[in-house]
């Protein structure tokens, strides 16, 4: 069933639903008006017959007429019956006949008592005359009322049935006009392919729920869109780093294969061909580590690493790194993998040491609560427009052409950094310096 349907069917539930109680309700009370009322007309007729059979030697004329003329217009049709209280045995027989023992005590403490005998309403009356003590009652069927409260029922349901079906016809009406944005952003939809992520959609303009949803896939089409090219670019950067030593390495096996070489070429072929594997070999174990999730690298053998240490041994390495720090072993520790926080920031010396033409200084130091990195080397800087790509896969700036890489180094540090907390920051003049900083 569509939402649409759904909605129809839930809100008419709910309306009729309403509808039903609140016709109940008003049936109930209302018939229970109609005999109310009815029953102040019989008790109003049993004091009348009282007045009638028993007043007649104690007003004067003209009141016994007004009483005789009352008697005779109100509910004629009404079966009367008198009592004498003085033969008790017989009045006892045909008050039983009517009213049960709680209707007899009220009825002998002179209230008026209401009662229903078959189909017929009625109401008794003790009535005490100098003549004697009577009870009357009176009897008749409530056709009129009878007649309404069945023209009600009929009308109610009638009308219930009338309303369910408008409801839902209304509530359709209403729910696809409500939907019909829905239904223009699917529609959108299906037209987005992998070929087309560019495309967008237009907001209706309501600021409405509707509004918030095309611009939360609006913006989950910008990260897929931005996610889709760095993946094509990636994949087409690895395809060209992994074809290069490939190509290199079957140039060589064919070369040294048109002839006979010496022993000394074949050691030299074997030599470059091994240069050439080792570079693939590397490469391949970038491009894994790039394809690891966070979670992955997270669950990875986690540490307390000293920082002090790991820089001391990696900048040990390279007599043109310089070491600097006024931290004691045992001061600065992290909460990393020992491995792969020694590969992330060697990835970023090694950077310094191939573009510097002068020493490498690479500090350590608390600021405030962070733990602060500093790798600085004097070499050939990079353009200032540059900086925001230098950490994208394979990216490589436009003055490095003459130096051997692959363009992953930093990628790669930055991930395995930002897994563990750290951010980098890259301060830079061409021709004059670069400052890596890493902040945890």
């Amino acid at each position: 069933m569509k939402i649409g349907s759904k909605i129809a069917l839930f809100y008419t539930v709910i309306t009729v639903s309403t509808i039903t109680v609140v016709v109940i309700v008003f049936y109930f009370f209302t018939s229970r008006y109609i005999n109310n009322l009815y029953d102040s007309y019989l008790a109003e007729k049993a004091f009348l017959t009282a007045q009638k059979h028993w007043e007649k030697d104690e007003v004067d004329e003209y009141s016994y007429l007004e009483i005789q003329q009352k008697y005779d217009r109100l509910l004629p049709q009404a079966r009367e019956i008198l009592l004498n209280i003085d033969s008790m045995p017989a009045v006892n027989d045909s008050l039983n006949k009517y009213l049960d023992n709680n209707q007899q005590a009220r009825l002998f403490k002179s209230l008026p008592v209401s009662f229903v005998y078959g189909e017929l309403r009625g109401s008794a009356l003790y009535y005490p005359d100098n003549e004697g003590n009577f009870v009357v009652m009176v009897m008749a069927d409530n056709s009129y009322g009878h007649d309404i409260q069945r023209h009600m029922l009929l009308l109610s349901i009638f009308l219930l049935l009338m309303s369910c079906i408008l409801i839902y016809f209304i509530g359709r009406l209403y729910a696809n006009r409500i939907l019909r944005p829905l239904q223009h952003i699917l529609k959108e939809l299906t037209h987005i392919r992998g070929s087309n992520l560019n495309i967008r959609m237009k907001t209706f303009g309501n600021k409405d729920e509707l509004d918030e949803l095309i611009r939360t896939l609006n913006d989950m089409l910008d990260r897929l869109d931005i996610a889709f090219q760095a993946e094509k670019s990636f994949i087409s950067n690895a395809s060209h780093e992994l074809n290069n030593p490939l190509t290199a390495i079957q140039g060589e096996c064919e070369i040294t294969l048109l002839k006979e070489r010496s022993e000394a070429e074949y050691i030299e072929a074997l030599q470059r061909i091994s240069v050439e594997s080792k570079r693939l070999t590397q490469l391949i174990k970038h491009l894994l580590f790039l394809s690891r999730q966070e979670k992955e690298l997270l669950q990875s053998g986690r540490e307390q690493v000293d920082l002090v240490v790991v820089l001391r041994e990696l900048c040990l390495r390279y007599p043109e790194v310089v070491f600097s720090t006024a931290e004691a072993e045992g001061s600065i520790y992290i909460t990393a993998n020992n491995h792969l926080i020694g590969v992330a920031l060697q990835n970023i010396i090694d950077n310094a040491r191939k573009y510097s033409q002068k020493q490498v200084v690479v500090r350590l130091e608390m600021r405030g609560s962070n733990m602060v990195v500093e790798v600085e080397d004097y070499g050939i800087g990079i353009p200032k427009e540059e900086i925001k790509h230098i950490f994208h896969s394979f990216y490589r700036g436009s003055n490095t052409r003459e130096y051997i890489g692959q363009g992953i180094g930093l990628s790669l540090s930055m991930k395995i950094l930002a897994v563990y907390g750290g951010k980098i920051t890259i301060d830079s003049q061409v021709n004059e310096y670069t400052r890596v900083t890493v902040t945890f």
